[in-house]
């Protein structure tokens, strides 16, 4: 245990972790083909991920079981995720709230993506500096921060 706190920084008991993301780390996603107002954001959030010093790597593949929609939902959320299998999940975007709420759409799209694929991470909520802090800045924050960075390294 001393080791891993020495190599990420965080003990697991400051960890964040909810135990309902993927079993590893390499996360394929089906294809998604949205307009570019779209697709620019969400192709953003895959790379801020992969850009990170921790094991993530998103990336597509048209054998991948797992996508993200983008729909108008009547729910309240951003953002959703959901497992389906141990290399399978479901990322929903709701078009709604977010069209509703960004003031700078681009970075609102690619925060809220970062969030779900943190899920997906296993990441929890937190109330850190952290794209898992559900009040955190989503015109301004788009990339995990070091205490994401630190969970994620942590589990895998």
């Amino acid at each position: 245990m001393a080791t891993l706190m020495m190599l990420t920084g965080v003990s697991p008991a400051a960890a964040h972790w909810n135990g309902t993301g993927q079993d590893i780390a390499s996360i394929h996603i089906y294809p998604y083909s949205y307009n570019s107002t779209w697709q620019t954001p969400m192709n953003r959030a895959l790379s801020n991920w992969n850009a990170t010093s921790s094991p993530a790597n998103f990336y597509k593949s048209s054998n991948s079981g797992s996508t993200i929609t983008v729909k108008s939902y009547s729910n309240t959320w951003y953002g959703t995720y959901q497992r389906c299998g141990g290399m399978c999940m479901y990322v929903k975007l709701n078009s709604r709230t977010i069209n509703r709420d960004a003031s700078n759409f681009s970075n609102f799209v690619t925060s809220t993506l970062v969030h779900e694929f943190g899920h997906a991470l296993n990441l929890a909520h937190n109330s850190t500096t952290s794209i898992m802090n559900t009040s955190r800045n989503r015109n301004s924050m788009t990339k995990p921060q070091s205490h994401d960075v630190a969970d994620v390294n942590a589990y895998y």
